[in-house]
């Protein structure tokens, strides 16, 4: 598993989250760090090339982890691990 540490904006706030994902890159686990509990934790999964949410989320929140996601799937680094 692969995790990561990210900053997103929710109602203009900078707000830290760790994303974990596995090699294959399919499912991102996005949850808020300890200091940020209040925050909500979501899913996005990869299926056939589209990015869905699990849960229902604020849709500017869930647009900037879909790029973050993005990033991710298009970054060739994350093949090595």
């Amino acid at each position: 598993m692969i995790r990561e540490i990210l900053t997103l904006v929710v109602d203009n706030i900078p707000v830290q989250y760790y994303i974990e994902f596995e090699k294959d890159r399919k499912q991102f686990n996005f949850q808020p760090t300890l200091s940020n509990k209040a925050y909500p934790a979501f899913r996005i999964i990869e299926r056939y090339g589209e990015l869905i949410e699990v849960e229902e989320i604020s849709p500017v929140l869930l647009e900037q982890a879909k790029e973050k996601v993005r990033e991710i799937l298009n970054n060739p680094i994350f093949e090595r691990f």
